[in-house]
């Protein structure tokens, strides 16, 4: 990449991220699930999709609700991978891209913190680009949109979600909406 790409924004690609844990705690909590939409930085479009379940090594210290949320059980995650071969995929897809996603802080506080504790490199660029601020800014004055939770932003546009959350869904719309909120500010 030449430095004039590396200082134009426009240029980096994105890699939306959605997780689904279980729980709110990064230090008591763990991944359940990741999805990923690596997308091209002029065009927005996609260049690659990933999503994975992912085995929980403390199910006991999980919050029952949160796995309610997820929809967790033993039998849809009796083919899931181990955390590290899961992040060693996203790494590698992530190069250099920036990461975005809905409230991306808090996605973010877990991959970080796998990363170090996995001892995984990553090239991800330090801007983030978050969702729902976007969606903040864009919609603040529209009385229609009566939270900044993603299923009533994406029902404002017309995307319907399940009532199971799973990252591989949840990225798909928040790239949707992504794409609706630019639209939305070019007009």
């Amino acid at each position: 990449m030449s430095n004039k790409e590396e200082s134009n924004f426009r240029t980096r690609r994105l890699i939306f991220i959605d997780l689904e844990t279980t729980g709110l705690d990064k230090n008591k909590h763990e991944i359940l699930e990741i999805g990923c939409l690596l997308v091209d930085g002029e065009s927005f479009e996609i260049i690659e999709e990933f999503s994975a379940k992912v085995k929980p090594k403390h199910i006991k210290t999980a919050n029952p609700e949160a796995l309610k949320i997820n929809g967790y059980t033993k039998e849809k995650w009796k083919n899931a991978k181990d955390v590290k071969e899961v992040l060693e995929k996203v790494a590698s897809i992530s190069d250099g891209a920036m990461v975005a996603g809905w409230h991306i802080c808090f996605d973010w506080e877990f991959i970080e913190m796998y990363f170090k504790k996995l001892k995984i490199e990553s090239s991800f660029n330090y801007h983030q680009v978050d969702v729902q601020s976007i969606a903040y800014a864009k919609l603040y004055n529209t009385p229609q949109v009566k939270s900044m939770r993603l299923r009533n932003v994406a029902g404002y546009f017309g995307f319907d979600m399940s009532d199971v959350h799973s990252a591989g869904e949840d990225i798909k719309i928040t790239y949707k909406v992504f794409k609706k909120l630019i639209k939305f500010m070019e007009a």
